[in-house]
């Protein structure tokens, strides 16, 4: 999951504002905002409805996942290589397949997968 979706804060104090800004008592630059501010990690279960399968090789994702601090809709995931390192897909000529169940999706939303391009 990207960072925009999770917390960023320093001891519990968030570094965001809700006027969609950074606080400048803890981001008075990008490098002072690296410096202080922490990116909390995901409880990617339990608040995006993201499991591993049962033989632990692909995702499960669930749309509408209700929280401990509310509904969430949908998720984004991407495929890394490394911790760093965005994975590469060469799919000229080749074949991508997944398996997705649509038999609870409810009537007027799209179920979809996107590759987007991206700096490896």
């Amino acid at each position: 999951l990207d960072a925009n979706w999770r917390w960023v804060n320093k001891g519990g104090q968030n570094c965001y504002t809700d006027q969609d800004t950074w606080d400048p008592t803890f981001c008075s630059d990008p490098a002072a905002c690296a410096l202080t501010c922490a990116l909390e990690g995901a409880d990617y279960a339990s608040t995006y409805g993201v499991t591993t399968d049962k033989s632990n090789d692909g995702v499960n994702l669930t749309f509408v996942t209700k929280g401990s601090y509310g509904t969430n809709y949908g998720s984004r995931l991407y495929v890394m290589d490394s911790e760093d390192t965005y994975s590469l897909f060469k799919l000229k000529n080749r074949e991508f397949t997944f398996d997705v169940d649509v038999s609870s999706l409810p009537g007027g939303l799209n179920g979809a997968v996107y590759f987007v391009e991206m700096d490896s």
